[in-house]
Order: C-alpha cells, then structure tokens, then sequence
C-alpha cells in the first residue's frame, strides 16, 4: 500500500549470487555456444547505404511519414548557435525555440537534451501556443533516445499545456512508457501505458493517438500499438496551451535528458499503418545504430533449459522470436511457442538447439542457442509455482484476484491465468480487492487466498478533511476476503470475517483498516498439538472508538485454523516500531524465521531480520537486523518505492527469491539469495518474464499433478460449443435429466499446450419433463475461468455502493445441448458432429457417446450415408468419419441410433454448412 517516505538507511549489501542452474545434470554432448558466435545480421536498406538525407527522413523502401493533417513537423538537424527550429509544414503553426541552446548540443541529427533541474540552465524545446487548441483528435510522434536517469525519475517527455498541473496532454519514459491525458489533475490521468520499459540509449519512435470519435487513447512503441484505453477526453479540454514543450514538465520534475530527432503533431487520429509509416521513415535517421542494438539483445540471450512438454519462450521485452531446424523442438507460428519431446523419467537430458532472432527497428540479428530438456517427473514431484495477485490500474476497476503459473519449474518466468483476466472478484464490503495472499493448511489439504478489503479506484473516499489514505487508515474495513480451493482451479464463494473481533470476555481491539494479510501455518500451535495459522496484517491501532486521534500502522497477529469467525483468536501486536510499518512477509528455513516488513515512517524500506525463537510471533521476541533498504535500485534508490514483498523457496535448490513491489504500477521486481543469513541481490536475469503490474501477492511450490491440472483448466474456449441432443423420458427427475446430459468437454488450452477434457455443470432449469418437446441447455464447463469475478448492481452499476449486486463470469467456457421430452424411456447417448477439410473435400466428425449403463449398437445416419459402429462400451466415445465427396455442403443433421436388447434410443446433431477451398 502506497504510504511512501523517503530518507537515509543502512546501505544494501553487495555480494555476488550465482545464476540459477538446472535440476538435472548437463546432458552429454552438449557444445556451449558463445556469446561471441558469429551474428546473422539483416538490416533497413539504409543501414548498408548512405545514411539518410537528414533534411528528408525516410529510406529507400521506406513509406514517407503522412502529411494530411500535420501541423507541426520539427526536424532537429541544426548544427552551429541554432536557437530555433522551424516549422517544416507550410502555413502550420509556429516554429519551435531551443531554450539553452549550445553548438555542442547539436549532433547533425538531433538536439540533446541536458536534465538537470527544471529551473536550472537545461535544455528543452518551447512549441508554438495552442497547437492543438480547439481539437478534437490528435496525434504526436517523437523520434528520441533516453538517458537511464530517465527510467527512473519523474518526467514529461513532451508536454501540451501549461506549467498548470490542472490539464496536460503528456508522455513520460519513467518506469513503463505511458501516454496521458487530463483535465482535473494527477488523480485524473488517463493513461496508456506500455507493458514494457525501454532500453537507454536506444532510438525509440513513441506516438500517441488521441481518437475523439472513438473515445479512445492509444500509445505506440516503435510503430506497434502497446496501449489503449477509453476516454472521453480531447486536445480541446487542454484549454490553457501556453507553455507547449519538449522535455519540460509542469511539475517541478527534472528536465528530460536524452535527445530528440523528429517531433510532429497532427490534428487527426492516425491509422495504426501510418504510424508504422512514421516510425518506418524516423528509423532510417540512425539506422546503423539498430544493428548493434538487435546484436546487443541477441548476444544477451541465455540458454534454454526445457522441463515441460510445452513452453513459451522469453521474448527479452518484446525483441526476440525463436524458430527451430532440431527434430525435438517445434517452434508454433507465433515464433514464441515451443513443443518439446521429453525423454523419459529417469533418463539423460536431451541436448538440443534453437535460434533466437532479435528485431530492432527492422534490423535483425540471429544466432543459435543451446536447449538442455529434461525427462518427465513423477505426478507428485515438486514442480511449477502458483502465485496470486492484484493488478494496479487507475483507469479501471483492476482490485481483483489474478492467478499465474510458473513457466514449467522456472520461476523467473510466469503466465498469466485466465488470459490475464482476473478469476475471482469481491462484491460483499467495499467491493475490492487488494494484497491478496496464497496459503495452505497441510491438515486438511486447503489452500486460502486471503485479502484486504479495500477498493481505491471507484470506491468511498471519504468526506470533509479525511480523505483517501486518510480515511481508508482510519475508518476502513477490519475484515478479510477469504476464498479456499482443494485444487487450485476452483474456488469457493467468497467470506469475510473481522479480525477486530476480540477474544472471549475481551474488550474489542480499536484497529484502522486492515490490510496486506498473511498467514504462516505453524505445527503445534495448539496444547493439543494441532496446527494453526498465524496470521500477520497492517493497521491503525487507536484509543478512541472515533479512531481521530493520532496514530500510525502497526503489524498486528492473531490465529486460525480456517479463516473464519468462529475460530479467530485475536493476538495483539506483532510489530511496534514506532512508526508505519507494514506489508510484513515471513519465510523459515532449519528453524530459523526470516521476516521483511515495508517502513515507512524513517527510510529504512524493506528491511529484513531474522529469529531462532519457536513461537516468533509473541511479543518479546528477539529480532536480528540483517539488511535495510531492499530493492531501493529499483525505484530510482528510493526505498519507500518499493513494498509488498513476497518469499519463496526454489525446489531442489537452496535459493530463495524475494518479489518486492514498485509502486505504483511497476510492479513485481525480482531479488535472490542463496544464503538468507546474508541478505538479498537483484536478481540480473534478462530473460526474466511477468506481465506489468503484477503486485502484491503471494507464491506457493506445487506437484507436477497440480501443475498441469492447473495447465489444463487454462482453458480459451470449447473445442465444440454444441454437444448434441439426449432424450428424457416424460417425468424424469433433474438428477435425471442431468446424468443423461454430457459429462465432460474438450477445451482449447491456453499458450499453445492443445487440448483437454473437463468436467461439465449443466443448467437443466428450463427443462420441463412433464411437457415432450425439445429443450436447448447450457452447461458451464470447469475451467480457471468460471470463477466468479465480476459483479453488476442494480441498472447495471458498478459502483461500490451499488444495490442488489450480484456475482457472475465474465470469462467461463459454456456449451449447450439439447435434452429431448419424450413419452418413454429411451437408451441414452450423446452424438456431437464437427467439419474439416480433407484433400479439398468436407468430412463430418461425428463423436457417439454411450450414456447407457450397457454396450450398445450404434448406426450413424448422415444425408451422405450411413455407419454402423457395432458394440460400443457403457460410458465409451466413438468417433467416425463420413466424407461427403463433396467441396462445400449445407448445413444439417446427423442422428444416431442405438439399441441395447430390446430398448432404442436416437440422438442427433446438427452441423453448419461448410466449404473447403
């Protein structure tokens, strides 16, 4: 939670950690391919050319820039004591003035940008007034290369406006590269923001387009769209455009040091073509400069060890695609997709090879790259990691629980869920969900995701002069989102319970909000020797039941077997530094206990100690100070940047990883140790792998079984929608009507892994047994995406305050069937036909399942003849194919016929028309 501070504090440890190394031995025969092995470079035409004409950017083959529209075009090719650049549309507004301006900072090519402070003698660019004034769409491009200061400290990149932080139109290199605009302020950014940061010192086109007819704010990164979200904002709602300018902020941030090529404004939204034609004709200014930068990435890639049958690649922020010659892998089409063949449990590792190819702006650079994959392990070895989450995002109601799963057994590298939509979502208190944790009570096979109870973006934010942080720390909720699984994959409805509930007999603790929950299960807890959790959290304590009395945040404890009311025990307080303390997170290894806990109130950040004592969490207890200001490099040396720290322990290995939240959209951030006596190292890793915003969550290991059950609920929709028909017998029961309905369907899995079978929870509401006729049912299949996460409240509403609200999925995978009303019993069985291409011709597939409880004999009847299936098995699925000889067909029916002795029964289903060729 964002409560920053900033100051003096211990310096962080410095010692080297190796890199991770894999599980299993080196296969034999493996050659190390060096990163100095010769390139395969291909680049623009211009970068084996003369360079380009700098008073015409474009190359040879290159599409020109688009001219309708433009207003402002600024080609910063001055040399000598230029102080203005002028305007290369005729009749557009006015020119642009260098202010500090020097011979030394122009190259020919581009002006360069000093920083420094925005009152000192740094350089920028002062634009016309009004440039967009009165429009209501635009688009602005800049051809630029940021220094790495710029990563990491405030800034405006371009700005329209003013020196009023009120409206601005703006963007910023900081962090992840974003576009924004507003009219009402910091608090009302709307923003479009990149997944991925920029490198420094790297020739980067960056374009924002501003769409007023379709409402909408798009950012692009060399050409290619990164971002989009809705707004009803406009260049007009920028009323005051009287310091438009490059480089300089109206905030007291720091000037933009880099340089700058090109600049343009236009006055309409460009297609997505012509701004790659912008980006196209902006590179061949420093194309040569894109060969070493694509050899730069491609000698920076490592090599590859494969544990999963499939696996998507890292892409090293978007520049590198793979493709394979090896007969072992298979690269998919997305040049991000690898499907290996794993030697057999037990067996030696394969050793194999893969490309990697890095783009740069057009230019390519390729080289080979060793593969070890590993033989297969056992359903119940250690394998793979779970990590839950929420997501940071100003622009949307993002306070929900988000899943990922570790890319095979590696966990540098993760994959969103549910295509990183969330899986469970809250509509019971304020209505959001933050810092949520993952853990698992050994007794009863439970897991439990905890929460806090907070909704920040859309939710109450209190009146008078008490107000955001203010009231959330003070009057906000004291109760916990709970939800529990036995799989990981389904999860129960959502609870809550009170942690200021007080202990039998007792007064009730005066606690703030509660926030930033987690839980360590202890063996023993109890006299009888049974277990609990221990469960540590963030609030306010107060003396006074108003809670407006002076205070800061404290970590408290208290316990429970379950989560629920009836078996909390308050505790009392854990941590008392005097000052905000909070995000605490607990790790133990041959009976020591590790904690980091976020202060906020005298700069130390994270800080990291340690304890040999068995019940750690009683007061008393003797802490070890190992290490202050963890990942503080991460936010610019800050070390109030950066919270939410989460620890867990790589299998097979004694190596520990410490996830530490940059806030407020960074996110997830990595750090590693081999030694937690010793402290915690960033974690260099280039080929380290989690979608932006990623925050504040928690990690468990998992079983290969629970691995790829988790894989194969991934799912991205049904193989086959519609399942058929089954017929009923008049009067049957809805146990009936269900067990006669498919039990099972075949998902489309995410990230390229097939297929899988899941179970199916059929709705047969609207049947109506007593009435023969044919009615139509949907089934919703059990998949990660059936999770309840979202809600809707009376007229609609999503407001947290709204009435009537009501969960539901945004994202479950149904399919349907028709349940057939008949006068008799009839023998069950559920046909489903599907049509593909075979040698330019349509085949029906057509699937026969017995639903009786004895064989059957089965004709399959299409208008292209019939076919006879002989005995089929109680419970078994049969697929046929009947080639109709035909290129295209109508759509129609297939019915199937079934005897078992003197019963009968007939299912049927229906296909689209199809063509091939």
């Amino acid at each position: 939670m964002p409560l920053d501070s900033e100051g003096a504090g211990v310096k962080v440890l410095s010692r080297q950690v190796p890199p991770r190394r894999p599980h299993a031995p080196r296969a034999r025969g493996l050659v190390a391919t060096a990163l100095g092995a010769a390139l395969v470079v291909t680049g623009l035409t211009s970068a084996a050319a003369a360079p380009a004409d700098p008073a015409s950017p474009g190359a040879a083959g290159a599409a020109a820039p688009p001219t309708a529209g433009l207003l402002a075009e600024y080609r910063f090719d001055r040399t000598g004591t230029a102080t203005t650049v002028p305007n290369a549309v005729t009749g557009g507004v006015g020119d642009a003035t260098v202010v500090g301006a020097a011979p030394e900072r122009w190259t020919g090519s581009s002006l360069v940008l000093t920083g420094g402070a925005k009152t000192g003698s740094g350089t920028w660019v002062r634009l016309p007034d009004g440039v967009l004034a009165g429009e209501t769409s635009a688009t602005v491009t800049i051809e630029t290369k940021l220094d790495a200061s710029m990563k990491t400290s405030w800034n405006f990149l371009w700005n329209i406006g003013s020196d009023s932080t009120t409206q601005y139109f703006f963007a910023s290199v900081r962090d992840n590269p974003r576009t924004s605009i507003t009219a009402t302020g910091g608090g009302g950014e709307v923003n479009a923001r990149s997944g991925s940061p920029l490198d420094p010192d790297r020739w980067y086109s960056l374009t924002s387009v501003l769409d007023g007819d379709a409402d909408r704010l798009v950012f692009y990164v060399d050409g290619r769209q990164v971002a989009s979200t809705p707004t009803t904002l406009t260049p007009a709602d920028i009323t005051d455009q009287t310091l438009n300018a490059i480089g300089r902020a109206p905030y007291p941030d720091p000037l933009y040091r880099g340089e700058v090529a090109t600049f343009r404004v236009y006055d309409r939204a460009l297609a997505a073509d012509e701004v790659e034609a912008v980006s196209d004709a902006d590179a061949a200014l420093h194309a040569a400069s894109f060969e070493q930068a694509a050899q730069d990435i491609v000698g920076t890639v490592r090599p590859l060890t494969l544990d999963d049958s499939v696996t998507t690649l890292p892409t090293y922020g978007g520049a590198v695609t793979w493709s394979s010659t090896d007969p072992a892998l298979t690269v998919s089409d997305d040049g991000l997709t690898v499907a290996a063949t794993q030697p057999a449990a037990g067996a030696e590792p394969l050793a194999a090879s893969l490309t990697a190819t890095a783009t740069v702006r057009g230019t390519t650079a390729s080289r080979a790259v060793d593969v070890v994959v590993r033989p297969t392990v056992g359903p119940d070895e250690a394998f793979g990691y779970a990590m839950v989450h929420f997501v940071e995002d100003s622009a949307g109601y993002a306070e929900k629980i988000y899943l990922d799963v570790s890319r095979g057994d590696n966990p540098e590298q993760w994959d969103p869920l549910n295509g990183g939509q969330p899986v469970l979502a809250s509509d019971l208190g304020t209505t959001g969900v933050r810092d949520p944790y993952l853990t698992y009570n050994p007794e009863t096979g439970t897991y439990y995701i905890i929460a806090t109870d907070l909704r920040v973006f859309g939710g109450d934010r209190g009146t008078g002069g008490c107000t955001e942080w203010c009231w959330w720390s003070s009057q906000g909720s004291t109760k916990l989102n709970v939800w529990e699984s036995t799989d990981l994959v389904t999860w129960s409805d959502l609870r809550q319970f009170d942690v200021a509930t007080p202990p039998a007999g007792g007064q009730a603790p005066e606690l703030g909000m509660a926030w930033a929950p987690e839980a360590t299960w202890v063996p023993g807890y109890h006299p009888d020797g049974s277990g609990a959790f221990v469960v540590y959290w963030s609030s306010n304590l107060y003396g006074d039941p108003q809670h407006i009395g002076g205070s800061y945040s404290r970590v408290m404890w208290g316990a429970t077997t379950d989560f629920t009311q009836e078996t909390w025990d308050f505790g009392g307080v854990l941590i008392d530094e005097g000052g905000n303390t909070i995000d605490t997170t607990v790790v133990q290894h041959e009976g020591t206990t590790y904690r980091v806990t976020k202060d906020n109130s005298s700069g130390r950040g994270l800080y990291y100690e340690s304890t040999t004592a068995e019940r750690w969490w009683e007061s008393g207890t003797t802490w070890t100070l190992i290490q202050e200001r963890i990942g503080a490099e991460y936010a610019g040396g800050n070390p109030g940047g950066v919270e939410g720290p989460a620890i867990f322990k790589a299998h097979g290995e004694d190596r520990w990883y410490l996830y530490a939240d940059v806030i407020p959209t960074v996110g997830y951030r990595p750090l590693v140790t081999t030694d937690l006596d010793a402290g915690w190292e960033l974690l260099s890793s280039p080929d380290f792998s989690m979608a932006p915003s990623t925050k504040h969550g928690g990690i468990v290991g998992l079983t290969r079984r629970q691995y790829d059950a988790i894989r194969d609920a991934d799912a991205t929709g049904a193989v086959t929608e519609d399942l058929g028909s089954v017929e009923v017998p008049s009067g049957a029961d809805a146990d009936a009507v269900t067990a006669a309905l498919p039990k099972t369907a075949e998902v489309t899995l995410a990230y390229g892994r097939g297929t899988a079978t899941q179970p199916v929870d059929w709705d047969v509401s609207g049947v109506d047994t007593a009435t023969a006729g044919s009615y139509e049912v949907t089934g919703t299949v059990r998949t990660i995406g059936d999770g309840l996460n979202q809600w809707v409240g009376e007229g609609g509403s999503t407001a947290y305050d709204a009435p009537g609200r009501r969960l539901y999925s945004s994202t479950a995978v149904t399919v349907t069937a028709r349940v057939v009303v008949g006068a008799a019993a009839g023998v069950p069985v559920q046909v489903a036909v599907d049509t593909r291409c075979v040698a330019g011709k349509v085949v029906l597939t057509v699937r026969t399942t017995n639903s009786h409880g004895a064989p059957v004999t089965a004709v399959v009847g299409t208008p292209f003849g019939s076919r006879t299936l002989g005995s089929l098995a109680a419970g078994a699925t049969r697929t046929t194919a009947v080639t109709t000889r035909l290129a295209s067909v109508p759509a129609g029916t297939v019915d199937v016929a079934v005897t078992a002795g003197a019963d009968n029964g007939k299912g049927s289903a229906d296909y689209a028309a199809a063509a091939c060729g």
